[in-house]
This record gives structure tokens, C-alpha cells and sequence, in this order.
């Protein structure tokens, strides 16, 4: 911590989740927005996928690891995305309850897949699901494994992982098409804030 005092932004992930599960506690579980589209209707229950959700997790070191040792200025790119990115999303989910109603009640014990999604549904609930946060958490690395030179040929590794985490919220019933594509929307502007002038530059 003395050599990589940028380090310490990682703390941020421990004030993430306190005040995820603070405002977990504190949603209404009703009258809030239901973010449920005709669309989600057509999208297959697919619970083996819940691996790729899981990933989702280690993804962050994937990332950020390698980052804090070798790309000191990258990781505090990496950070400011990822910490105005979710920090707004938390944000919104205070001022604007949302959740959806996408799980389907009939859902057997049939396998370590189904197994471990009723885990993941008990310890987070259908609420505060817009923007995803899973989105914008495989958006954040794909831009971190892209801004620095250390990934190389493991950039495609971590997009085609990110994607298929991405996928995976819509395929699981944890998130409706609108949050994913609400992700989107959140990290656009972050992105200009944070690395248009990085990836512009490297550009020319």
C-alpha cells in the first residue's frame, strides 16, 4: 500500500456493498417501478447461465489486480468509472424505487444451477434492479482491459466474458432487457467524463 498508494480506491467496493444492502433493506416491496417489458417475456429461462452471473465478482480482480500492481494511472481510471458509475446507480434506486417481478415461483431444485440461483435470489432480492449494476460492472472492465497495455490479447477475453455475464441478468430473471440497456445509458456519459480524452489521445 506504501508503493501503490492508489490502491486504497479499492475500499470503495466495501462502501459499495454497505450501502447496497443499507438500501436493500430500506426498498418498499411494493409500489415501486416495475421495470417488466412484453420484450422480457420472450427472452428463455435459462438457469445454467447463473455461472456467468457469479463471474461476475472475480471479474473485478481479473481487472483490477493486475491494474493495482502494474497500471497504477489505469486503475484509478478503472476506479473513477466504476465508482460514479455504481454510485449514481445507487443513487437512483433511492430516489426512484424500482424492481421487477421476471422470477418465475415454480422454479425446482433440480441441479447445482437452480441450486445456486435460489441462493443468489434469497441474498438479493427482485428490487433496485434498474440500471444493472452487473452491466455497468462488465462495461467498467472492458474499458479498463482496453485502456491499458498490460491485457493485450486478454482484452478479448474479459469482452467475450463481460458479454456473456451481460447476457446472463436477462437469461437468469435477475434483470429485464430495460436495466441492462439502462446501463447503457448510464455509462455512456461516464465513459466521456472519464476516458474519451484517454482513448482519443492514444487514437492519434
Amino acid at each position: 500500500m506504501r508503493t501503490h498508494r492508489h490502491a486504497w480506491l479499492a475500499l470503495y467496493f466495501v462502501v459499495f456493498i454497505a450501502a447496497f444492502f443499507t438500501i436493500e433493506s430500506l426498498t418498499p416491496t411494493e409500489g415501486y417501478w416495475v421495470t417488466d417489458l412484453p420484450l422480457d417475456d420472450k427472452i428463455p429461462f435459462i438457469p445454467q447461465f447463473i455461472i456467468f452471473y457469479v463471474l461476475w465478482y472475480p471479474l473485478f480482480a481479473a481487472v483490477g489486480v493486475p491494474l493495482i500492481i502494474f497500471d497504477g494511472e489505469a486503475f484509478k481510471r478503472y476506479m473513477y468509472f466504476t465508482m460514479a458509475s455504481l454510485s449514481l446507480s445507487l443513487l437512483f434506486c433511492v430516489i426512484i424505487p424500482n424492481g421487477q417481478n421476471l422470477r418465475p415461483e415454480d422454479m425446482e431444485i433440480t441441479g447445482i444451477s437452480t441450486w445456486l440461483l435460489s441462493k443468489i435470489w434469497a441474498a438479493d432480492t427482485n428490487t433496485n434492479v434498474f440500471p444493472s449494476m452487473h452491466v455497468i460492472g462488465c462495461i467498467g472492465a472492458v474499458l479498463g482491459a482496453w485502456d491499458s497495455r498490460i491485457f493485450k490479447g486478454w482484452r478479448w477475453v474479459i469482452l467475450v466474458f463481460s458479454v456473456l455475464i451481460s447476457a446472463s441478468t436477462v437469461f437468469v430473471k435477475q434483470h429485464g432487457i430495460i436495466d441492462a440497456v439502462g446501463a447503457l445509458a448510464f455509462a455512456v456519459p461516464i465513459f466521456f467524463a472519464v476516458y474519451s480524452r484517454r482513448f482519443l489521445t492514444r487514437k492519434k
